[in-house]
């Protein structure tokens, strides 16, 4: 979990954050991209639809039922990138226990 990946090109991941109550965690980056991860069973729970803005930070709320984003300029790429009067955004997602929960390791045997 070092970067997201699209095609070729790779971005860095500007904030993980975990779910107290079921241990899963998200990431967002340098794509405009939220996943939600199953560390356990190693896969991508949910994606969500990029933003095309960096997404700087995030985080669940104590119960985990809300999960907070915002996108500004992360400086990753200097200061010759910057725009100043490009907004600074904060979204908030009301997360559904099928988006976080783990899933059921299938037992083939």
């Amino acid at each position: 979990f070092k970067c997201h990946r699209q095609d070729n090109n790779v971005f860095p991941v500007n904030c993980i954050c975990f779910h107290k109550g079921y241990g899963t965690f998200a990431t967002v980056g340098g794509d405009g991209v939220v996943n939600f991860w199953d560390k356990d069973n190693k896969q991508r729970l949910k994606g969500f639809n990029p933003i095309h803005r960096t997404i700087s930070c995030a985080s669940f709320n104590e119960q985990g039922n809300l999960f907070a984003y915002s996108s500004s300029y992360d400086w990753s790429k200097g200061s010759g990138f910057y725009a100043p009067g490009t907004p600074n955004e904060i979204w908030v997602h009301h997360v559904l226990d099928e988006e976080i929960k783990p899933k059921k390791k299938s037992s083939f045997r």
